[in-house]
Parts: structure tokens; sequence; C-alpha cells
């Protein structure tokens, strides 16, 4: 078994050695910071003079340890996830047929024009053919579901009255 002496001289040799392979990158020289070790640091010199073989074999042992790995680079600090963007506001939605006939005064206006055509078409016929024809055209136009069924409607009744008055 070795003594004491001799295990201090192997940490001591093992130690400046550590200490001497930390180099810097610029120009070579032997870092000023003391190698970061999971070893206890050195023992303080022995009381004893040292053997030149236990030199040798710490030599050996310290030749036998991997190299040491440089530093990982510092992660990069942690870039806060932005928020999503806000969801566009949704389409804005076309107003139904009857919304416009309600809302819309160029609407309301059209209307009184086909109730005045009605009207007299109404008054120029004794069969009442006009009467039904009108029930059966107010029946399309509230299943108008939109503007264009809407415009549709107002310029196919406009047509189908006014051959009264001309008449």
């Amino acid at each position: 078994m070795t003594g004491f002496g001799s295990k201090a001289a192997l940490l001591s040799a093992a130690s400046l050695l550590l200490i001497g392979c930390g180099q810097s990158g610029a120009g070579g020289a032997a870092s000023s910071q003391p190698a970061a070790s999971s070893a206890p640091p050195p023992a303080a010199a022995p009381a004893t003079p040292v053997a030149p073989s236990d030199t040798a074999v710490s030599s050996a042992a310290a030749s036998d340890l991997p190299p040491l790995a440089a530093a990982p680079p510092p992660a990069p600090a942690a870039t806060p996830a932005s928020a999503p963007a806000p969801a566009p506001p949704p389409p804005r939605r076309q107003p139904t047929a009857a919304e416009l006939l309600r809302d819309d005064p160029a609407y309301a206006a059209k209307d009184r024009a086909i109730e005045t055509l009605y009207g007299n078409a109404r008054d120029r016929d004794p069969t009442g053919q006009v009467a039904a024809e009108h029930a059966q055209a107010l029946a399309q136009r509230r299943a108008c579901a939109d503007k264009a069924c809407l415009d549709s409607w107002f310029r196919r009744r406009e047509a189908a009255l006014k051959q009264y008055v001309d008449n």
C-alpha cells in the first residue's frame, strides 16, 4: 500500500498538469484561472521528499486522463413567445332581403313604386288575375335571401305590372 506522501504528490502533479493544460485562445499562454475540476484542491507539499518513481507514476497517470472539454457556449436567452396575431374580423355580413326592405330607403322607394303600379293594374283588371299574380310575386319576394334576388324580383315585377299600364 502506498503512503500518504505518494498520494499527495500524485494529486499535486495532476493538479499542476491540469492547470498547465488550460491555455487561452490568444497566444497559447497558460490560463491564470484554475481549471474547473471535480478533483479536490491540491494538498500542501508533503514533508518528506518525493521519490523519482512517484513522479513517473503520476506523469503516466496524468497522461491517461481524458483531455478537458471546452465549456459549451452559453445558451441563448429565451425569447418570449410572441402572442399570436389577433384573428381578422369576420367579413361583414350582407343584409338579408327582409332587412333591405325594412331598412334601405332605396328599396322602400322601389316598393312604393311597385305598389303604385299594382294599384293601377288592379284597377284595370276586372278578372282579378293581377291580384293573384301579385300574391304569387310577393311569396317569391319573401323567399329571396339576398340583394341580387331582390333586385331581380323588382325588375321582373315592374315589367309585369307595366304591361297593364300601357294597355
